[in-house]
């Protein structure tokens, strides 16, 4: 994303900081030739690592910096989950025809209907901030309004628990489960997939416990950051 950005060539510099890798927060300044800077916080929700780690790392800097919201904050978020749920709905596993029959047939997979469904967001949460998972819930609020019969945030930290899926969905039906994580990481590719008892974290449907679990693509796609964050920093027009 910061390499889409570069090639925008609407600022001097674009770089990307990290909190567990190289360069760091504070690393990035090394070198810069601007004299202001905009912080973009790659988070999903303004939680711990927002209002407490970002604003230490930030609050003595040697140029000026002005942190904007974090990315989950932006209303755009709610349509790309949307987006999300709506491809797993459409990979249903209804009829699973033989190329051969289908091409006879003229049948596609049939989606299912919301109301058959639960829609689970699978986020982190933390006890050591309120804040951390009140992006979930509003997302997953937001979202029930389609219809779904069970539309909940789940937490790895937090409850109720990801592990615990099967008490979080409706008793019945298929369940869609949405990774609230930003560009996949440990988290939704590795942890997240494990605790559900499905074998991966890209994209598809699975068969759990008599269960059929869909699990969606995680936000954070380059090309769609790039655009987003442009209009976070006021720089789209």
């Amino acid at each position: 994303t910061a390499k889409r950005l570069a090639k925008k060539g609407i600022f001097k510099e674009v770089r990307a900081g990290f909190w567990k890798e190289s360069p760091s927060f504070q690393e990035v300044f090394h070198g810069l030739q601007a004299k202001e800077a905009i912080v973009v916080p790659w988070f999903l929700t303004r939680g711990y690592f927002v209002e407490k780690v970002l604003a230490e790392q930030f609050g003595s800097t040697p140029i000026p910096v002005r942190v904007v919201e974090p990315i989950g904050s932006r209303p755009e978020v709610v349509g790309l989950m949307r987006a999300r749920a709506q491809r797993l709905a459409e990979r249903s596993f209804t009829f699973r025809f033989t190329k051969a029959l289908k091409k006879l047939l003229s049948i596609r997979e049939a989606a299912f209907r919301c109301e058959e469904a639960s829609l689970l967001l699978a986020s982190h949460g933390t006890p050591l901030h309120k804040g951390s998972r009140t992006a979930a819930d509003g997302l997953a609020q937001e979202l029930g309004k389609d219809g779904y019969r069970v539309a909940r945030a789940m937490f790895l930290e937090e409850e109720p628990k990801i592990a615990d899926w099967r008490q979080v969905a409706a008793p019945e039906g298929p369940v869609m489960v949405l990774p609230h994580f930003l560009a996949g990481g440990l988290h939704g590719s590795e942890d997240v997939p494990g605790l559900l008892g499905i074998p991966h974290g890209r994209e598809g449907w699975h068969r759990v416990d008599g269960r059929w679990i869909g699990y969606g693509a995680p936000i954070g796609q380059p090309e769609e950051m790039t655009e987003l964050i442009l209009k976070m920093v006021g720089a789209d027009r």
